[in-house]
């Protein structure tokens, strides 16, 4: 099929994860760890590729301004009415030269720049954050920001700035996983936020945390505060320990919906089977993740039965396969045209979480599935409005 676009291709990663402003991501890629490059894949396609840094502990809403500004160029707004509710600052790092140069404006044909959005883990509810601001914008910062402060992230109108949004091993509905290793799960939280203002500075050039919402500045060591600690500790909204929950990350998402503009795909792996009453790891599971997996194969509580504990070592199947909202979906079929506003969801994968970054993939199929999802996008009609 003909391409009918070249829109630069955003990949954004996930809890404890990294992008392009990370110093580690130089010897070892976010996307691609020590089995590849996607972002040098695509470009060597010919296709523009960026993979941002949008911070390895935010929450969903913060991780989307700091992409905002980055795509766009602009100091990061995480909003006067959230700043305000959340007792968090206002204003975030400034970036000087914009990701997608001419990102929402039109060519002399009249042709819109358009971006084809690509989320891992947590960065699937980042980029549909992303869409669902473009798109509806913020009410309440409207209502309470004068117009010449307002953010264009909040404004609305702009769901025709994004051409696809394609996610892979999301959390769109949340998982079980705080819930089932809360002993593990709770502390490490509380272990993070006490460290994050010890390691500000110079660590956060080597992994960036961009916890600028909070005081603890990526540029300069801060000293550490115990308020401040606690402040972070007991946020429910922006903490992403609380929104990876089944229950907080599911009602933050609750309102979002498809748009008939752009393309939605879904890609989900599992690594667990079910043997009689009981849901098994398998030993293909990358080490670190085997133990996570059973917490998830064993737990139940009164919303989530058996169909819950299949998982790839951190997120359930159920989980990523698409949002649970009501917003449409159906089986990806190849060959068949797909169409807008509709999840297509792909063909379950023998594939752990980390399968998607790379972790135990050769570089020639971990290459050619990024691969894949760049032509699929780059051949989709474009729609204009």
């Amino acid at each position: 099929m003909k391409k009918t676009n070249a829109f630069p291709v955003i990949i954004v990663h996930g809890f404890l994860c990294w992008g392009q402003d990370s110093k580690i991501n130089d010897f070892c890629p976010g996307f691609g760890m020590w089995n590849g490059n996607a972002k040098m894949a695509i470009l060597e396609a010919g296709v523009p590729c960026q993979t941002p840094s949008v911070g390895a502990f935010n929450g969903m809403w913060d991780r989307t301004c700091i992409l905002y500004a980055q795509l766009t160029g602009t100091r990061v707004d995480f909003g006067k009415a959230h700043s305000e509710r959340t007792g968090t600052e206002r204003y975030g790092e400034t970036f000087t030269k914009p990701l997608v140069p001419g990102w929402g404006e039109r060519d002399a044909d009249g042709n819109l720049m358009k971006v084809n959005l690509v989320g891992h883990s947590f960065g699937g509810p980042t980029i549909r954050t992303l869409i669902n601001l473009l798109a509806e914008g913020s009410e309440e910062e409207r209502a309470c920001t004068d117009p010449d402060d307002l953010s264009p992230l909040f404004a609305g109108g702009k769901a025709d700035w994004v051409h696809s949004c394609t996610t892979l091993a999301a959390t769109h509905n949340g998982v079980t996983l705080p819930d089932a290793a809360g002993p593990l799960f709770k502390p490490f939280n509380g272990v993070f936020f006490f460290l994050a203002p010890i390691l500000s500075g110079p660590f956060n050039k080597f992994y960036m945390m961009g916890l600028d919402q909070f005081g603890v500045s990526g540029k300069k060591h801060v000293s550490l505060n115990t308020g401040k600690v606690m402040k972070m500790i007991q946020q429910k909204e922006g903490n992403i320990f609380e929104e990876l929950t089944t229950e907080f990350g599911s009602y933050l998402t609750k309102d979002y919906k498809t748009y008939d503009n752009i393309y939605y795909f879904s890609y989900y792996g599992r690594r667990t089977t079910r043997r009689g009453k009981y849901e098994i790891p398998s030993k293909d599971i990358w080490l670190p993740l085997r133990l996570f997996s059973p917490f998830e194969c064993l737990y139940k509580d009164a919303t989530h039965g058996e169909e819950w504990q299949p998982n790839d070592g951190i997120v359930n199947v159920p989980a990523a396969m698409h949002p649970n909202n009501g917003e449409p979906f159906t089986d990806f079929v190849s060959n068949e045209e797909c169409k807008p506003g509709i999840w297509y969801v792909m063909p379950e994968e023998w594939k752990d979480h980390t399968s998607y970054m790379g972790v135990g993939e050769s570089r020639e199929d971990y290459h050619n599935f990024f691969l894949e999802i760049t032509e699929r996008v780059t051949d989709l009609p474009v729609i204009n409005k």
